[in-house]
């Protein structure tokens, strides 16, 4: 258990410094501000549409492509 918890630790603190170091070198880009947010929450995005189809092939009987509407989803009825 102690184990679990100090790799865990390990993997947030290289996320955060990962993260830190990306967000750090775009502050420092001189590009267009508006492209520069965009390519500054690039990998977020990316992310969360990579978290989503995983999640909808682990649950495929809750997926939105059968005849149960968006709402029964998720109200769970």
């Amino acid at each position: 258990m102690q184990l679990f918890k100090t790799q865990k630790a390990f993997f947030t603190l290289l996320l955060a410094l990962v993260g830190m170091g990306y967000f750090g070198s775009f502050s420092l880009i001189d590009i267009n501000p508006i492209l520069q947010n965009y390519l500054a929450f690039l990998p977020i995005q990316l992310g969360v549409l990579v978290y989503m189809l995983w999640w909808l092939r682990k649950h495929p009987n809750q997926s939105l492509n059968k005849k149960q509407g968006a709402t029964q989803i998720r109200t769970g009825e």
